[in-house]
């Protein structure tokens, strides 16, 4: 099956998560390669590492400069106990948007810890997508078992939530 190239890192969660809805094999080159820090950053490494824990089959391929990628989709299985380090890059947020959107699609139901930052300057916070975003998936049909619980908050710059 042939993949769709994209180039640099704009929009590098949303491309994940639409490839893994489509089943569509993608290719990214030139990831930051033209900055002093090039390749992909932490917390899309970690976006990589959450996607594989909610899939089954996908493949991830990064070459040693972290400058270009393949991802091969795997089928969404859900599950329960997952857990989930987001780090102290991103907001816990940033990581559930794409979650969110892969959610209704799992094969079971996703049950999942994340710890890190739950407030953040860049990125939605958590409460915001728990009277907000989920409110509004319920619109979609989405409403069996849908809940965000914020066990312990975390802030910049330790995070810890």
């Amino acid at each position: 099956m042939s993949s769709v190239n994209f180039k640099g890192c704009t929009m590098f969660r949303h491309r994940i998560v639409t490839a893994t809805l489509a089943g569509k094999p993608i290719r990214i080159t030139d990831i930051r390669a033209n900055t002093d820090g090039p390749g992909l950053r932490d917390f899309e490494a970690s976006f990589l590492r959450l996607i594989e824990k909610v899939t089954n089959g996908c493949v991830i391929e990064i070459n040693d400069t972290g400058t270009k990628m393949r991802y091969k989709p795997g089928m969404i299985i859900g599950g329960s106990g997952i857990e989930h380090d987001c780090g102290k890059t991103r907001g816990i947020g940033w990581f559930l948007e794409g979650l969110l959107c892969l959610a209704p699609f799992a094969k079971t139901p996703i049950s999942i810890t994340l710890k890190g930052l739950t407030n953040e300057d860049t990125g939605l916070c958590v409460d915001t997508l728990r009277t907000v975003t989920l409110p509004l998936l319920k619109h979609f049909g989405v409403t069996d078992g849908l809940e965000l619980r914020v066990l312990k908050r975390g802030a910049p710059p330790e995070g810890e939530g």
